[in-house]
């Protein structure tokens, strides 16, 4: 049987193509988020792996042989497999935009508004001001830098180092290790990006505290308060356009990550 040409054996693929990419389509800000309805995102996720359909069946069908007679129980081990391929690749896709967030609520915790809240524009989640905001620049240089294309081109690669039809091996293990990479980056990417924020305020603790010292009738808590917030803000204001370079420097970090997790798949 010409499996390249069979209906049942595309549709089979495109399925398993769109469950390896909806992870990714739900969790990358940039693709639409949480703020697409569900519906639009496996749409999209769908429409991604039509797009790729050439490479989930092959030039002769040998990514989608015997799919379209595979029992039910098969085929809904390879969409769990699919989607634990795509849980994978989403978590370091959206690491960078995570580290962003995280900058921002921890400047946000450090100027005493740990307690203000904001809805996330790409989401329908709570978010602290700066938070939102860092989210939102990692966002803009993101498109600007063309990481739409880049990450397309990754999720496009992870289908022939990973075919659909193909069983995980070792890639498991592999994966997990670029995952703990990725999570700790994460972690020194929200400190550093935050590191301005975080040094003013403690050499603005460190100067009340000397006062407070000097001049015990001062109320200095209640002084720190305002100058702390004010003072945050002001330095991510005037720095933005450091951050964006930040950012922009970072982000080649993380592509690299990214197909280092693509790697982790291949054979």
């Amino acid at each position: 049987m010409n499996v390249a040409g069979d209906p049942a054996a595309w549709v089979l693929a495109t399925a398993l193509g769109g469950a390896r990419l909806a992870p990714v389509i739900w969790m990358v800000p940039p693709l639409g988020g949480a703020r697409l309805p569900a519906s639009v995102r496996v749409g999209f996720a769908l429409l991604l792996a039509l797009v790729a359909a050439p490479l989930l069946v092959g030039p002769s069908g040998q990514g989608a042989a015997g799919l379209a007679q595979a029992p039910a129980v098969t085929v809904g081990l390879l969409l769990a497999r699919e989607g634990l391929v795509g849980f994978c690749l989403a978590l370091v896709a959206a690491a960078v935009f995570r580290a962003a967030e995280l900058a921002g609520r921890l400047a946000d915790t450090l100027r005493g508004a740990n307690v203000a809240e904001v809805l996330a524009p790409t989401s329908d989640e709570r978010a602290s001001p700066l938070g939102a905001l860092y989210l939102l620049l990692a966002t803009l240089v993101f498109l600007q830098l063309g990481g739409v294309q880049r990450l397309v081109e990754a999720l496009m690669q992870s289908y022939q180092a990973l075919p659909i039809a193909g069983g995980l091996g070792p890639a498991p293990g592999r994966a997990a290790l670029v995952v703990a990479a990725a999570s700790a980056r994460l972690i020194a990417a929200g400190v550093a990006l935050s590191a301005p924020v975080v040094v003013a305020v403690w050499l603005t603790d460190l100067a009340l505290g000397l006062v407070a010292r000097a001049v015990p009738q001062i109320p200095v808590y209640f002084l720190g308060l305002p100058l702390k917030g004010l003072l945050a803000v002001g330095i991510v204001l005037a720095g933005l356009g450091t951050l964006s370079g930040a950012l922009a420097a970072d982000l080649g970090g993380w592509l690299r990550l990214l197909a280092r997790m693509v790697a982790a798949f291949g054979a």
